[in-house]
């Protein structure tokens, strides 16, 4: 599946930019963004339900059986793929893009923020099984409605994102979402009734879609064309591939301190780095148009 998921990722995301024409790309690409970070949250409420009513096995089939939808509507796609580039030494090319990553200073910053979010924000998932049972003590059902929360929040922060990513600056989408996911987040370890979960998941799930769905559309937003896949690769690499290191950490800080500490812990974490984008951002910004200049023959978008 992770075999699956290295190839199929990165191709999904700089597909988006071969759908649509280059005035409507910007807001395909924050609404590509905000779907591919939702399902994150939504999928996972979904099974909840579907556990309930058809059991765990019925909910994999379920779920492979969805897939022929995606399936069909791409073999009756449409469209002339332009090939201008050569076919490089793959080494080559996977070591070109990962300069190009590393030189880009915005692309840079966003890749590194990405993973931090991921290993230290996204893990609280992991648990949330255990916190359905141990603290609110409810079933797969139950836990489906805890899901389903942050993933009205997040189809929320996906319009906003893609309605206003030209209007509003893309700090605040990261920043605020940052620091909305984090309080949210932490009020919520703390509640032990539904009532109050419910609307704090509510928020998690729109601060954490905001920010993560923001910094996708500025990366693909800025990406030289013939660097789209590798860069996507890269962050598809950051934002699951390193899931797994958050998956841990929460895991065992859980077991040893407990649900509120090992969240708490985590969301300190994700604020410090959301504080340090703020703190240098105008560095990174002198940085960027540094870079510009230094490579006139870039084109972003």
């Amino acid at each position: 599946m992770g075999t699956v998921n290295a190839v199929d990722g990165p191709a999904r995301q700089a597909f988006i930019s071969d759908l649509v024409s280059k005035d409507q790309l910007p807001s395909a690409i924050a609404l590509n963004s905000g779907i591919f970070n939702s399902g994150r949250v939504i999928g996972p409420g979904l099974a909840g339900f579907l556990i309930a009513f058809v059991g765990t096995g019925g909910t994999f089939i379920v779920n492979g059986i969805s897939y022929l939808a995606v399936i069909i509507a791409l073999v009756f796609l449409k469209i002339e793929e332009s090939r201008p580039f050569a076919h490089k030494n793959p080494i080559m090319a996977i070591k070109e893009g990962i300069n190009y990553s590393y030189q880009h200073p915005i692309i840079r910053t966003l890749l590194l923020y990405t993973a931090m979010v991921s290993i230290f924000g996204w893990s609280y998932t992991t648990i949330m099984p255990v916190i359905a049972k141990n603290t609110f003590h409810v079933d797969a059902k139950g836990l489906g409605y805890l899901y389903s929360a942050t993933g009205l929040g997040s189809l929320l922060a996906t319009f906003l994102v893609g309605a206003y990513s030209k209007k509003i600056p893309a700090i605040l989408f990261i920043v605020g979402g940052n620091m909305l996911f984090s309080i949210s987040l932490v009020l919520f370890s703390f509640s032990n009734t539904m009532i109050v979960a419910l609307p704090l998941l509510f928020f998690t799930g729109f601060g954490l879609l905001a920010q993560a769905a923001m910094m996708n559309t500025i990366i693909q937003g800025i990406v030289r064309t013939d660097f789209r896949g590798r860069v996507m690769s890269l962050y598809i690499l950051m934002f699951l591939g390193v899931a797994p290191l958050g998956n841990f950490e929460i895991g065992w800080l859980t077991e040893h301190l407990g649900i509120s500490w090992a969240i708490s812990i985590n969301c300190s974490i994700v604020m410090i780095c959301a504080g340090m984008v703020y703190t240098y951002q105008k560095v990174i910004r002198q940085a960027y148009q540094n870079y510009k200049r230094l490579n006139p023959e870039e084109i972003v978008v």
